[in-house]
Order: structure tokens, then sequence, then C-alpha cells
């Protein structure tokens, strides 16, 4: 199924994404952090911070209503997601671009871990990058941390 940025939106996308099936032949380590990423991408894209909003019912490509943390890691975590589903770790023959992406994928994961346990580090990040149009109100909250 292709998806049209343009046109489809966050929500469809993050759908597109949390019902994909980890590819035939992947090992335990990649299962578990493909479901990982998941279940994370879910709790985000059912976040007040993307429904509230309206960022969720946004096609993918149009700028976010509200830029908020829980926007900015819904957008890494869903793009970790496409790293993951354009790659495949098997025990048997992980080729090099594969290992690369796997590299890649599991940095990112660890990176989305330390800003959900730490707001105040990704907030920052987020200022530099909106400066004063970066949305404070919406914490990621137990279930997300």
């Amino acid at each position: 199924m292709s998806l049209n940025p343009n046109s489809t939106t966050r929500r469809e996308f993050s759908e597109h994404f949390i019902g994909a099936r980890p590819p035939g032949g992947a090992d335990a380590e990649y299962i578990a952090v493909f479901q990982a990423t998941q279940h994370l991408l879910s709790l985000l894209i059912n976040h007040a911070g993307m429904v509230e909003t309206e960022n969720a019912q946004q096609p993918f490509m149009e700028p976010a209503k509200s830029k908020n943390r829980v926007y900015a890691m819904w957008d890494f975590v869903g793009r970790t997601m496409g790293i993951l589903l354009n790659s495949m770790r098997s025990y048997s023959n992980p080729g090099r671009s594969q290992d690369e992406a796997w590299r890649d994928a599991i940095g990112r994961s660890q990176l989305a871990d330390m800003l959900l346990q730490d707001e105040s580090r990704g907030d920052s990040m987020h200022r530099m990058t909106w400066g004063s149009g970066f949305d404070t109100r919406f914490p990621f909250g137990d279930e997300i941390k």
C-alpha cells in the first residue's frame, strides 16, 4: 500500500505502521523493538497533543497546527518505524544496509526513551527549532513514559 504524504493524514500513516507485521525471518530482538515502537506510536497518535490540536487529522506533509512535544515525538517515532519497516534484522543474513538501518533504529529508540524521560531536554531542542511557536501544554504522561 502506497501512502501519499500530501493527502494521507497522520492518523492514517500511524494506523498503517501500527497494523504492519514484522517481516518473516526477523529475530526476536528485532520483533521486540518493532512491537515496542508500534505501541509507542499508537499511544502518541491517540494523545491529546495530537487529537485535541487536530494534528492527527492533518495530512502528513501539512505543517502541524500545534508544534508540541507529542507531535515532535510522534514524528520521530513514526520515522523510526519507517526505518524498521524498510529493514529487517535476521540471524541468517544481516546485509550491510540492513545492519546500518538496524543501528540507526536502535539509536533513535534510545534517544526517544531519553527524551521521554527528560522532557526538558527535548523542550530545549524544540524551542531552538520553533522558538515562541513551541506549545508546552501537553506533557507525555505516565502511560507514554
